[in-house]
């Protein structure tokens, strides 16, 4: 199996969607079977289906690359700024941090967003953990950069959580760690001036390796050990210092955030002020309009009580001027009456 052609499988399965992965995967494991590649096909269907945050990162690696190489850039920069405890630069450079994690994070999202995913809070947290650890560590960088991430990564102060299980291929193998104290720094044998096939008994070779530690601690001198001690604490307060400025810029970011809500929620209370007060002008004008409508009424249904009081009064000034005239139509048909009466006498004597 070439290295090759495994880059370029991983390369292509892990640009696909996570939906599309597992499909594509078996895929090209039966493309390297038939071809009778079967190392291949076993490398290939070993490559595990990525989560979505670690298939966001991979896609930033790709679209985003300008970006993504600025972040790494800027991880190199703080790592030797912390070593050399440069502490203005380290200020500095986390600010820059802070803002190309936060372009990153809003790039990821608008990725997701065009191929139709929701990004929910764990999955932001999840993408902005990856990014924090490649720039902490360089490993991690490296894992970021080859885009072939199939779970997110994490740092916790001693390097990239778990890198083996979370990269699946690498286009490069990734640089080698520090040896621990007393290990060999490579794969091989320690040297020790012998031919390659004669070896020291056991203890011996033990007598002689403590014989040499005890050389080493007695050539250090006092100055030189309070020199590294010194310089073992300055690195430690370097380190809190970091820390304590991280956390510092994490509540700062919070409470910038806060404050963006509580001006959201400000601007939302403002305009449902001025709508409540758009709704009491119209109340008002309805109000003056309805009041001004009574008033009219008022002055209506005054005169219409002055004028029944007026009818009311010259129809009781008829009806007694009807009584009248009754009483003196009846006086005179007596008269009338008693005259005619009274001619009738006359006419008979």
């Amino acid at each position: 199996m070439r290295d090759g052609d495994l880059a370029g499988a991983a390369e292509e399965l892990y640009a696909l969607s996570p939906s599309d992965f597992t499909a594509a995967r078996d895929e090209q494991v039966a493309q390297a079977r038939t071809s009778g590649n079967r190392d291949l096909a076993r490398a290939i269907g070993a490559l595990r289906r990525p989560t979505v945050s670690a298939w966001l990162v991979n896609q930033l690696a790709r679209e985003a690359g300008d970006q993504v190489g600025e972040l790494l850039a800027l991880g190199e920069s703080l790592r030797r700024a912390q070593q050399d405890l440069a502490g203005e630069q380290v200020r500095e450079l986390s600010a820059q941090r802070r803002r190309l994690v936060a372009a990153l994070v809003t790039e990821a999202k608008r990725l997701a967003e065009r191929d139709g995913r929701a990004v929910g809070l764990q999955v932001e947290r999840e993408v902005e953990a990856t990014l924090q650890a490649a720039l902490a560590d360089a490993d991690a960088a490296e894992a970021v950069r080859a885009g072939c991430l199939a779970s997110p990564l994490s740092y916790a102060g001693l390097g990239a959580g778990d890198e083996a299980g979370a990269v699946s291929w690498q286009r490069a193998p990734a640089r080698e760690k520090t040896p621990a104290a007393g290990a060999p720094a490579t794969g091989k044998a320690p040297a020790t001036g012998k031919a390659p096939g004669t070896q020291k008994a056991p203890g011996k070779e033990k007598t002689a390796t403590r014989e040499r530690a005890a050389g080493r601690r007695t050539a250090e001198t006092a100055a030189e050990r309070e020199a590294r001690l010194a310089a073992t604490e300055a690195e430690r307060q370097a380190r809190q210092a970091a820390a304590e400025a991280e956390r510092r810029a994490a509540k700062i970011a919070e409470a910038e955030q806060a404050a963006r809500r509580a001006a959201d929620a400000v601007a939302a209370a403002e305009a449902g002020l001025a709508e409540a007060e758009a709704r009491f002008t119209s109340a008002r004008g309805a109000q003056e309009s309805a009041r001004q409508q009574v008033e009219r009424l008022d002055k209506e249904l005054s005169l219409a009580i002055a004028a029944e009081s007026q009818a009311n009064r010259a129809a009781r000034d008829a009806q007694r001027g009807k009584e009248a005239a009754a009483r003196a139509a009846d006086e005179a048909k007596r008269r009338l009456a008693r005259a005619q009466t009274a001619a009738g006498r006359e006419h008979s004597g």
